[in-house]
């Protein structure tokens, strides 16, 4: 017979030591966690494509200014290259631009009252400068062209074709026509606008405001600011992109007004500095 011997007899057998918890094995990446790492990497390619759209604008983009400008730099010997135009028009990032005029041929005429240039020399009456030191180039026309919206169009004149005929005495080289000038550019931020707009429509839930919100921003606000803010906003996100969206998310009727009040203040903000000689592009 067995005997106990002290509490170990009175309580029976020991209970087992328990083991401690095996440690949570790490569970494998989930094709939700591939997709929000591709969401940030398409938030970051974005804000990569249009800071360099953004630099290339500023090295590339038109300035407003004067015949009278022109003619200076000529008489200066800076005007590195030329070329005419015969209509402004809105190009990638909203920015305006200028594709290059045909010139006069043989079979070029027109109706009475109305002016023709000399043949060989652009139809064209908006002539566009590239000048030693200044950055971009600088667009100017008989009528001005500060206050000139989009689809602007003007024909050459009778002071154009004799400033082209300056240019020309001067040797001064015009810019060679290029057949798809811009136009891969164009072409490029189209499809990537409409990815975009896919994503929006499609993708997950916006955290910050709803997708009628981001539709007006990045739609109405200029120089692709609107996009901007979506991608680092919404796509990289300001907090982590597994967090649900907000509980009271900015609705598209605030997006729409104040989309539109940003952009005059953006827009009046460019006109005061331009005014005040920054060099903006147009």
């Amino acid at each position: 017979m067995t005997v106990g011997v002290g509490d170990e007899a009175k309580q029976g057998p020991a209970a087992p030591i328990s083991a401690p918890p095996a440690a949570t094995p790490e569970q494998p990446r989930t094709w939700a966690g591939w997709r929000d790492r591709l969401v940030v990497a398409l938030g970051g390619v974005v804000v990569a494509v249009v800071a360099v759209l953004l630099a290339s604008a500023w090295q590339t983009g038109l300035r407003a200014s004067t015949f009278e400008q022109l003619q200076r730099d000529i008489a200066d010997g800076s005007v590195q290259q030329w070329y005419a135009a015969e209509r402004l028009e809105s190009g990638p990032l909203d920015l305006t631009r200028a594709q290059a005029s045909t010139m006069r041929g043989d079979l070029d005429e027109t109706g009475e009252g109305v002016y023709l240039p000399p043949k060989g020399d652009p139809l064209g009456g908006i002539l566009v400068w590239r000048s030693w030191g200044d950055p971009g180039w600088q667009v100017a026309s008989s009528t001005g062209v500060s206050s000139r919206g989009d689809d602007y169009q003007e024909p050459a004149t009778e002071e154009s074709t004799a400033i082209v005929g300056q240019l020309r005495e001067a040797q001064v080289p015009m810019k060679p026509f290029e057949f798809s000038e811009g136009s891969w550019v164009t072409n490029a931020v189209s499809f990537g606008g409409l990815a975009l707009f896919a994503f929006l429509v499609l993708g997950p839930a916006p955290r910050v405001g709803t997708r009628w919100f981001w539709f007006w921003v990045t739609l109405t606000l200029p120089a692709a600011s609107g996009v901007l803010a979506y991608a680092v906003l919404e796509l990289v996100g300001i907090r982590r992109r597994p967090d649900r969206p907000l509980d009271r998310r900015i609705s598209g009727l605030r997006g729409f007004l104040g989309s539109i009040l940003v952009s005059m203040v953006l827009l009046a903000l460019a006109h005061t500095l331009r005014d005040k000689g920054v060099p903006l592009p147009m």
